[in-house]
């Protein structure tokens, strides 16, 4: 592969690897917010022993909030806490999924953390593109 190419696909990486786990956060968010009856965001925090307030504020609005900070190109080291959060949060949701025994969940879950691990190291290897070769070695 040339260097021009390799930077391409690179490039290509990166924003289908984020624009997948961003468009998977608002979705889930979305979801936990609209379910019919009772809140699954609730239900989630009953399962957990946590307050409600995790559940209505941590769990949605906190997935929205990350998906914000990560598309934002402007502040690195907020998006590198926004990067951290869903991995919390993810691990947390697929253990719970996993204790509870929903597989279809778990596999989601799963799936959206392999999907972070992506567009993490592709974040990662174009920060450190950018930065002078001085700080490189």
């Amino acid at each position: 592969m040339s260097k021009t190419s390799k930077e391409t696909y690179n490039v290509r990486l990166y924003w289908s690897a984020t624009i997948a786990l961003c468009a998977g956060m608002i979705f889930s968010s979305i979801y936990w917010l609209t379910k019919s009856g009772k809140p699954a965001s609730l239900e989630v925090a009953g399962l957990l022993n946590a307050p409600n307030y995790w559940a209505i504020f941590v769990m949605p609005v906190g997935q929205l909030i990350a998906a914000i900070f990560i598309l934002n190109r402007k502040m690195p080291t907020v998006r590198i806490f926004a990067y951290a959060f869903v991995l919390f949060y993810n691990t947390q949701l697929l253990l719970l999924t996993l204790n509870q025994e929903i597989t279809q969940a778990a596999a989601l879950e799963a799936f959206k953390l392999a999907v972070w691990a992506l567009a993490y190291s592709a974040d990662r290897n174009r920060i450190a593109k950018s930065l002078p070769q001085s700080a490189n070695s």
